[in-house]
C-alpha cells in the first residue's frame, strides 16, 4: 500500500508541526514532528531526511498494525488545529 505525506509550511523558530501521511485509499494518520535548525537556522537537508525517516516508520508500523489509518470523512478533521511552538530566543 503506497503511503504519502504533506511537508507542511514550517513558520519561523517553530519547534514541531503536524504532518500527515495519507494512504492510497485515501486514509490519514497524522503526527506531530520536530523540526531540526543548526546554529538557528532550520536545515533543509535534515528536515527532508527526517520526513523520509518517519515515512519509513509509518509504512512499518502500518504494515504490523501499530498505527491505523482514518478516515477523514468519518472522523471529521483529523489534523488537530494548527499550533506553533516556538523556541524561546
Amino acid at each position: 500500500m503506497a503511503i504519502t505525506y504533506n511537508n507542511p509550511e514550517i513558520a519561523n523558530n517553530a519547534v514541531s508541526v503536524v504532518v500527515t501521511f495519507t494512504n492510497d485509499l485515501g486514509y490519514v494518520f497524522s503526527r506531530s514532528i520536530n523540526v531540526p535548525y543548526v546554529n538557528g537556522v532550520f536545515d533543509q537537508a535534515a528536515w527532508t531526511q527526517r520526513l523520509e525517516d518517519h515515512l519509513r516508520a509509518v509504512i512499518h508500523k502500518s504494515d504490523i498494525g501499530v498505527i491505523t489509518f482514518v478516515d477523514p470523512a468519518a472522523v471529521g478533521d483529523p489534523v488537530p488545529p494548527p499550533t506553533v511552538e516556538t523556541a524561546n530566543t
